[in-house]
């Protein structure tokens, strides 16, 4: 199913990104369970929505996925911006990576992205966290 393959190319790619620039974050994604990580622990909640599936073109439809990914970056607010700011790097760095010219698309659904908004920071006074949002919106071919 591409749809699946469209959401493992842009969840692998993220990833490995916040993975290799630091490994003690979580990232979680909208569609597995999760369990919010304690006070001190730094995550990236990753959602992933399509809001379209084909394109009509003369003939039959095509598989032609795009969508929107909105990234949320977690930090415990005791550790100021410049870790939500490094963090958000590593998920635009992640982002970007499946329009380089040197990405291997082994899932074969050509992502791309378009322009990345953020990283947008977002303060409420009784959260435990300090949120920066990352978003993008996708398109895909199968």
């Amino acid at each position: 199913m591409t749809l699946v393959k469209t959401r493992a190319a842009f969840e692998t790619v993220i990833q490995d990104k916040v993975q290799e620039a630091d490994p003690t974050v979580t990232v979680v994604f909208d569609n597995t369970p999760f369990t919010q990580p304690g006070l001190r622990k730094k995550y990236v909640m990753v959602s992933l929505d399509f809001t379209q599936s084909t394109t009509q073109a003369q003939g039959a439809a095509q598989d032609y996925y795009s969508g929107t990914i909105t990234c949320g970056v977690m930090t415990p607010k005791n550790k100021g911006t410049a870790a939500a700011a490094e963090i958000a790097k590593s998920v635009i760095d992640g982002l970007t990576s499946v329009n380089s010219s040197t990405y291997t698309d082994t899932f074969f659904v050509t992502p791309r992205v378009s322009q990345i908004a953020g990283p947008t920071s977002v303060s409420t006074e009784r959260e435990s966290h300090f949120l920066s949002v990352v978003s993008c919106s996708f398109t895909a071919n199968a």
